[in-house]
C-alpha cells in the first residue's frame, strides 16, 4: 500500500491522526498550515481521501484542504456537497466559502452560490442548511428564505 494512503487511513484513528497529519503535510495547526508546501503525492492522497469509505477520513481531508486550499482542490471539494454524511457536506460548504481559513485569507475563486441556495432550501440536515446560509453571507450574497 502507498505510504500516503496509509497516512490517510490513519485519519480515522484519533490516536494516530495528529501524527499522520503532520507526516502527510508537515503541520497541524492553522497558522503553520498556512505556510506549508504540500507535496504532489500528499495532495493526491488528500484528494483520494475524499472518496474514503470512512466519513471521518473524508471530513479530515476536507479540514486540511480548507487550510491548505488552492484552486487544485476545487473540483474534488465540490463533489462533497452531495456526500451522504451531513457533517461532510457541512464542512465542504465551509471549506468552499470561508476565506479566513485559507493561506491568503481569501475564499477560493468558485461560484457555488447556486449550490448553497439548493442546500439552504433542500438539505435534510438543519446544520447543513445553516452552514449554507452562513456560506452565502460570507460570500456577500443575499440569503433567500429557507424552504
Amino acid at each position: 500500500m502507498n505510504p500516503f494512503a496509509k497516512l490517510i487511513d490513519a485519519f480515522a484513528d484519533p490516536k494516530r491522526r495528529n501524527q499522520a497529519i503532520v507526516d502527510l503535510v508537515g503541520a497541524i495547526n492553522a497558522n503553520d498550515l498556512r505556510r506549508v508546501r504540500v507535496k504532489p503525492e500528499a495532495r493526491a492522497a488528500l484528494i483520494s481521501g475524499l472518496d474514503h469509505p470512512n466519513a471521518k477520513v473524508r471530513w479530515w481531508c476536507l479540514q486540511l484542504m480548507d487550510h491548505l486550499a488552492d484552486e487544485s482542490y476545487l473540483e474534488p471539494m465540490l463533489t462533497k456537497l452531495s456526500d451522504p454524511v451531513a457533517k461532510v457536506r457541512r464542512h465542504a460548504i465551509h471549506a468552499l466559502s470561508c476565506g479566513v481559513c485559507k493561506p491568503n485569507r481569501q475564499p477560493l475563486a468558485v461560484r457555488i452560490e447556486a449550490a448553497l441556495v439548493r442546500a439552504l432550501q433542500s438539505d435534510p440536515d438543519r446544520r447543513v442548511r445553516q452552514e449554507a446560509r452562513e456560506g452565502l453571507q460570507r460570500l456577500g450574497h443575499p440569503v433567500p428564505p429557507a424552504a
